[in-house]
């Protein structure tokens, strides 16, 4: 499969205080990456340095063959990289459907893809985001970022303060955008461990700013003693 993102010896720093370490992380076209750890140990920083939100970077990271180490985020946007942050980005005070129009960039949105993925869409159009409950307001943050026909997306805990119920039904959309041939790279604690490794092609273990574990689907369940035992080291702030 195509190389679709990488990154090279990316060195990812917040101010002084360095993050990520020399971190070689790649993602072929098609493929639901996971990459899981404790809080604190670089997830999202990982995300952040992709979309040059917020840090300073050493390192180089490609996109589709295209340097994008140092573009202005909207750029690297629009080259078909959706964001999905943990808190959401849905903009409070206006409905759900007019931040899908704001997201999409036009008045008349085509909803059949958002239908197909969630059916009870329709009932949630007219409600103001910010009266949405936390799963209801990740459901549409994922579909949000699907309206703006995206070639990747970068998940950030999309089951975060969701019970298992709502986490589920998340994780079927997920699944959903990954057989229609959408790459996904989706980050997750450790706790919800159990969600990601039956649908991820590929599973990364971080901990404290490092990748120290790889494996694939096919081999979770023989080492899941060695995955857990990573999943017990790291950052817990």
């Amino acid at each position: 499969m195509k190389t679709l993102l990488e990154t090279y010896e990316l060195n990812s720093f917040y101010d002084k205080a360095q993050i990520l370490f020399n971190i070689n992380f790649r993602v072929s076209q098609g493929e639901l990456v996971a990459v899981i750890g404790r809080n604190g140990v670089g997830k999202t920083t990982l995300l952040k340095s992709i979309m040059n939100i917020e840090v300073v970077k050493r390192g180089r990271i490609k996109f589709d063959d295209i340097d994008i180490t140092n573009l202005p985020t909207y750029r690297i946007a629009s080259l078909g990289i959706s964001y999905v942050p943990d808190y959401t980005g849905l903009i409070p005070g206006i409905s759900v459907l007019d931040n899908l129009r704001l997201s999409a960039g036009k008045k008349n949105v085509n909803l059949s893809l958002a239908k197909e993925l969630y059916d009870r869409i329709d009932e949630l159009l007219p409600k103001k985001a910010d009266t949405l409950s936390g799963g209801e307001r990740k459901i549409v943050a994922v579909i949000r970022a699907l309206l703006m026909n995206p070639r990747l997306v970068l998940l950030d805990e999309p089951t975060e303060g969701v019970g298992p119920i709502v986490a589920k039904r998340i994780y079927e959309l997920v699944s959903r955008m990954k057989d229609g041939g959408l790459t996904v790279v989706v980050v997750e604690q450790g706790t919800r461990f159990s969600h990601v490794k039956n649908i991820a092609d590929r599973i990364s273990v971080m901990v404290n700013g490092r990748i120290m574990y790889e494996t694939t689907r096919d081999k979770v369940h023989e080492e899941m003693e060695l995955i857990q035992s990573y999943l017990a080291m790291g950052a817990t702030k």
